[in-house]
């Protein structure tokens, strides 16, 4: 839902790659076209990404007021942390958004059952507790938890436990991953990739596969060589077919 491009590297990350899960994006313009490209797919699962951050609020912005800049657009990671720092976000505003981002993600035929966020900005230990209580109205089955597994070591991966630590309170009893890789910061090869599949627990590896559009999305020159390392097909054969699943798996009709 980000861009046209970027669902496009998502879509032949999963054909021709070894990506089971995505997240809708519903504060974008093109949530509805990329939910049905997502639904036509019945190998993929369609989590929801929660974005407080940089598009614009499913809510009227006049009933999110504290989220918002004067335009009713998210005011950025910034502006989202200092508020929440200085007081200034209302936690009840931000319950609410979330709650209106899964209903329309669901209207538009997802399950959002698997949630992650923009910016990781559902770890941040006040929007946390926010988030945990609508995801347990919701019956969300997973919440995306960041903290690195032992071989990586950089200060976005710190930052990241940090604050996964933080949270745990919060999401306590809610399903979720034991570590996680962001392929995009690591900057690692396909052999390095398949070796993750060694390591104890559940993990999620993510990553931000596309094409560089040459527009406003700050990720563009990195979504190609993700997308060129998510079809590798050292890859494929490291982790085979039953390696990577589904995070909310189907239940039995």
């Amino acid at each position: 839902g980000y861009s046209e491009p970027v669902d496009r590297g998502i879509m032949r990350a999963h054909r021709d790659g070894i990506v089971r899960s995505t997240s809708l994006l519903v504060t974008f313009p093109r949530s509805a076209e990329a939910a049905e490209l997502a639904r036509a797919e019945p190998a993929l699962e369609i989590g929801l990404h929660i974005d407080l951050v940089e598009g614009r609020p499913v809510s009227d912005p006049r009933s999110v007021p504290s989220l918002v800049d004067g335009d009713g657009r998210f005011r950025g990671l910034v502006g989202l942390l200092r508020g929440i720092m200085t007081g200034q976000v209302r936690l009840r505003e931000a319950a609410d958004e979330v709650r209106a981002q899964v209903d329309r993600a669901r209207a538009l035929g997802t399950p959002a059952l698997a949630w992650d966020s923009h910016r990781h900005v559902h770890l941040f230990p006040l929007l946390a507790r926010a988030i945990a209580a609508v995801a347990r109205e919701k019956g969300a089955r997973w919440i995306r938890r960041a903290g690195p597994p032992p071989p990586v070591r950089a200060l976005k991966a710190g930052v990241l436990a940090a604050a996964t630590a933080g949270s745990a309170p919060f999401l306590r009893g809610i399903p979720g991953n034991a570590w996680y890789v962001d392929l995009t910061a690591s900057g690692r090869d396909a052999a390095w990739v398949g070796l993750l599949a060694t390591l104890p627990g559940l993990g999620e590896i993510g990553a931000h596969p596309g094409y560089d559009d040459g527009a406003g999305d700050p990720l563009r020159a990195r979504r190609p060589r993700d997308l060129a390392l998510l079809t590798d097909p050292v890859l494929r054969r490291a982790l085979g077919d039953d390696t990577v699943r589904w995070r909310v798996p189907l239940r039995p009709a």
